[in-house]
C-alpha cells in the first residue's frame, strides 16, 4: 500500500485543474491517416495509461497526483502520444459506502488548457478491484485508443506477494494484509475490503505492456518481479514502503512519452529526489526479462543452506518495514544464510543485469538502510507457519524452493 501519513479530504472526481471539451468528438482536425479507428479517430505511437485505483483512504493522494500531473507535459489533442486515465475514488476521505461510478478519460492539451474527454462510465455499483472488470477496462482503453506502445502507472495500496486474504488473526503479531488494489466496503468505523493477489493481478493484464510503474508499497519483491516477469519489458517498484504523496507526477509524463523511449532511470531518479532530503525511499528499476537467470542461481544456495533457513532471525537481515514485518534485503539474506562469495557470485551477476537502478535513502521509515540489493524477498520465520505455507506456493518459491 502507498503509507498514510496525514488524512485529507478531498474529491478526485473534481479535477479542478482541468476544463471538460465542449465536443470531444471534433473532427475539424483530420486524422493522420484514413485508417486511424480510436475514439478521437488518431492511433497513437505511444499511450500512458494512469490506472487510479483510489475507494480507498488513499484519494485525497490521488487527486493531489493528478493536479501535479496536469502541470507537467500534457501531449496536444493532436499529437502522437496520449495519456489516459482510469479513477475509482470514493466521493470522499471517509464514505466507503456511497457508490461512485469508475470512469475512463483522456487528458490533452487544446488551445492551451488541459483538457478531460470523459468516455467511458461504468455503473455506480461496479467493483473495481477485479480481475475480469480490470481486464475490461485494458481493453476497453486499446479499442478507444489504438496504439504503438503502451505503459501503465499503476497507483493505490500493495503489499507485494502477500495473500491477499492473509489476517491478523491468522498468527500472532502480525497486521492484515490490503493486497493491490484495496478497494474498502462500508462505514468508516469497521470497512472491508477487496483487494487483489499478484497472480490475479497478472490474469487482469489482457496484453503486454513497455513498463509498469508501481506507485504502491512494497512491490519491489522478487516474488512479485518473478510472477510479472511476462507481463512488461520493465518494472518500476519499491522494495518497500511508499509515502502517500507518491511517485514525482510533475514530470513522469515528461519521462514516459516525450523521448523516443521511456526513461524509466529518470522516473526513478525524480521519486528518489523528491525523498532524499525530507523522506524515506526505496525504489528499483528492473528489467522482467532476467529474473529467470537470478532464480536459477539462488536454487544451489537455497538448497546448500536450506537448515538456516528457519533459523535465521528477521533482526539480522536488513529490513525495509514498518507498517509489516515481511520484506527484507534480498541479497542480505543470502549473505546472512551463509552463501560464500564462489556462491553469490552468478547471484551477482544476475543482479547486475536485473537491476538497471536501485537508490534507497539512507534512512527509511525508522530503519538505517546499510546494505541495499534494490530486491526484497520474504524471510520465513517458525513463528509464521501459516504464511510461511501460503509462500510455498509462489511461483518464485516453486522455482527456486527457498522454502520446503
Amino acid at each position: 500500500m502507498k503509507f498514510r501519513w496525514t488524512i485529507i479530504a478531498a474529491v478526485i472526481l473534481a479535477l479542478t485543474s482541468c476544463v471538460k471539451d465542449t465536443d470531444p468528438f471534433d473532427n475539424s482536425v483530420p486524422s493522420r491517416s484514413a485508417d486511424r479507428k480510436g475514439v478521437s479517430g488518431l492511433h497513437f505511437d505511444k499511450l500512458m495509461i494512469l490506472y487510479s485505483e483510489g475507494y480507498n483512504n488513499l484519494m485525497s493522494y490521488l487527486d493531489n497526483n493528478f493536479d501535479q500531473l496536469c502541470e507537467g507535459y500534457i501531449p496536444g489533442k493532436w499529437e502522437n502520444n496520449a495519456i489516459v486515465v482510469f479513477s475509482h475514488a470514493s466521493v470522499n476521505r471517509s464514505d466507503w459506502e456511497t457508490d461512485t461510478e469508475p470512469v475512463v478519460f483522456r487528458i490533452y492539451k487544446h488551445y492551451d488548457k488541459v483538457v478531460r474527454d470523459t468516455v467511458l462510465v461504468y455503473p455506480k455499483e461496479t467493483l473495481s478491484v477485479d480481475t475480469t472488470f480490470m481486464k475490461q477496462v485494458l481493453n476497453d482503453i486499446r479499442d478507444k485508443y489504438p496504439s504503438d506502445s503502451y505503459g501503465m502507472v499503476y497507483t493505490s495500496h500493495g503489499t507485494g506477494w502477500l495473500p491477499k486474504n492473509y489476517k491478523k488473526s491468522d498468527e500472532t503479531g502480525l497486521l492484515a494484509v490490503t493486497g493491490i488494489g484495496a478497494q474498502f466496503d462500508g462505514p468508516y468505523s469497521g470497512y472491508s475490503y477487496y483487494q487483489l493477489d499478484i497472480d490475479e493481478f497478472k490474469a487482469a493484464l489482457p496484453y503486454h505492456l513497455d513498463y509498469i510503474v508501481m506507485d504502491a508499497c512494497l512491490m519491489g519483491g522478487v516474488e512479485v518481479v518473478y510472477e510479472w516477469r511476462d507481463l512488461c519489458d520493465y518494472l518500476v517498484a519499491s522494495p518497500g514502503e511508499v509515502l502517500a504523496e507518491g511517485f514525482d507526477y510533475i514530470n513522469i509524463s515528461r519521462r514516459l512519452l516525450e523521448g523516443d523511449e521511456p526513461d524509466l532511470v529518470g522516473v526513478c531518479e525524480d521519486y528518489y529526489n523528491m525523498n532524499k532530503d525530507n523522506g524515506d525511499a526505496t525504489v528499483g528499476l528492473y528489467d522482467c526479462s532476467k529474473i529467470t537467470a537470478l532464480a536459477q542461481a539462488c536454487v544451489p544456495i537455497f538448497e546448500n543452506h536450506r537448515a538456516n533457513v528457519l533459523s535465521l532471525r528477521p533482526s539480522q537481515v536488513q529490513s525495509f518495514n514498518y507498517s509489516y514485518q515481511y520484506h527484507f534485503d534480498f541479497r542480505d539474506i543470502l549473505v546472512k544464510l551463509g552463501a560464500t562469495d564462489e556462491e553469490l557470485a552468478p547471484v551477482d551477476a544476475a543482479l547486475a543485469d536485473l537491476v538497471i537502478y536501485k537508490n534507497a535513502t539512507e534512512e527509511f521509515l525508522n530503519n538505517h538502510i546499510a546494505t541495499y540489493s534494490g530486491l526484497s524477498m520474504f524471510l520465513p520465520t517458525t513463528s509464521w507457519p501459516v504464511l510461511n505455507g501460503r509462500y510455498k506456493s509462489t511461483s518464485w518459491n516453486q522455482a527456486t524452493g527457498f522454502v520446503k
